[in-house]
């Protein structure tokens, strides 16, 4: 499996970071990464009823935007968020987005 390309996010347009933050299952993969920390990406699918295929799609998004780092343990793939960095790139605007999303019910 080839490595998939993560956008460092200093060099991150604020325009594809609100894209990114524009869908609603991406805020709750990023809201799930912000309350458990690195997980599983399987998990991840459990947790929000998706496939793998919708998943990976917006797993690239996040990832082209700075806001997660997926990696690679074998078979296993988790999935983090950057949080740190992306708070130096736009600071307040991750924690403004995760003061305001909407929770799915599954993860309440």
């Amino acid at each position: 499996m080839r490595d998939a390309f993560h956008a460092d996010p200093a060099d991150v347009p604020l325009a594809a970071a609100m894209h990114a933050l524009s869908d609603p299952l991406r805020l709750q993969i990023v809201d799930l990464l912000a309350r458990e920390g690195e997980t599983e990406c399987s998990a991840i699918y459990s947790a929000l009823g998706i496939s793998k295929s919708n998943a990976s799609h917006h797993f690239r998004i996040l990832r082209e935007s700075g806001l997660i780092w997926r990696s690679h343990q074998g078979r296993q793939q988790s999935a983090r968020l950057r949080k740190d960095e992306f708070d130096t790139r736009f600071p307040g605007l991750l924690d403004t987005v995760l003061a305001n999303i909407e929770t799915h019910p599954a993860l309440q």
